[in-house]
């Protein structure tokens, strides 16, 4: 409770973005082999939005660089499926 009370926002952008990285993994799951990419992206984009904002207010590069690696991934991606 110590991170809610020093940075509420943060710490609501991190539940958001780990919640969102379940959804989209539970999404692959459920509906293996032929998952619906498009929705699991959307939800892999708004976990990485959310997520590369907490570890830049953290001050953290490797995380927010993790991140920027993983939105440019998941962007191509996206862009791949809507073709």
């Amino acid at each position: 409770m110590e991170d809610y009370r020093s940075n509420p926002v943060r710490f609501c952008c991190e539940v958001i973005g780990m919640i969102s990285n379940l959804v989209a993994s539970l999404i692959l799951m459920w509906y293996s082999p032929n998952p619906p990419m498009f929705i699991a992206y959307i939800f892999f984009l708004i976990a990485t939005c959310f997520l590369m904002y907490g570890a830049y207010s953290r001050k953290s590069f490797g995380f927010t660089a993790m991140y920027l690696v993983y939105l440019g991934i998941d962007g191509i991606g996206f862009i791949k499926t809507m073709l």
